[in-house]
């Protein structure tokens, strides 16, 4: 078995994974990342709902056997919607590639700021 750095080697160099373990990695990816983005807003002291923090499509492309070259948008709110995007590979790398991971908190505090830009009257 592959320890967890050896995957992500392995998955930079556009190797493929079992398909089990693309699924298991790529859930784990969208949670960790929604719940970064949820702990940022909340010490962002922001009136959030955070319960509107949702992946488009999530269901659909979570169970998906193969690596894809498809950018993934976690979106929040319902009308007036704020969305980042993430590269299926952030997806199945994030927390454990430390480029990654700083291109994910990029994307994240962006995400944030247009979030306090639009809760400014």
């Amino acid at each position: 078995m592959a320890t967890r750095q050896e995957e992500i080697k392995a998955l930079r160099a556009n190797e493929s994974l079992p398909s089990h373990r693309v699924v298991q990695l790529r859930s784990m990816g969208m949670h960790a990342i929604r719940f970064e983005f949820v702990v940022r807003l909340l010490r962002s002291g922001l009136k959030v709902d955070t319960l509107s923090i949702y992946w488009e499509h999530g269901t659909e492309f979570m169970l998906r056997r193969e690596i894809e070259d498809v950018r993934r948008r976690l979106v929040l709110g319902r009308r007036k919607r704020i969305t980042g995007e993430f590269p299926d590979l952030w997806l199945l790398c994030y927390p454990d590639d430390a480029e990654i991971k700083q291109s994910v908190e990029q994307e994240l505090d962006l995400m944030v700021h247009k979030v306090a830009e639009q809760s400014v009257p």
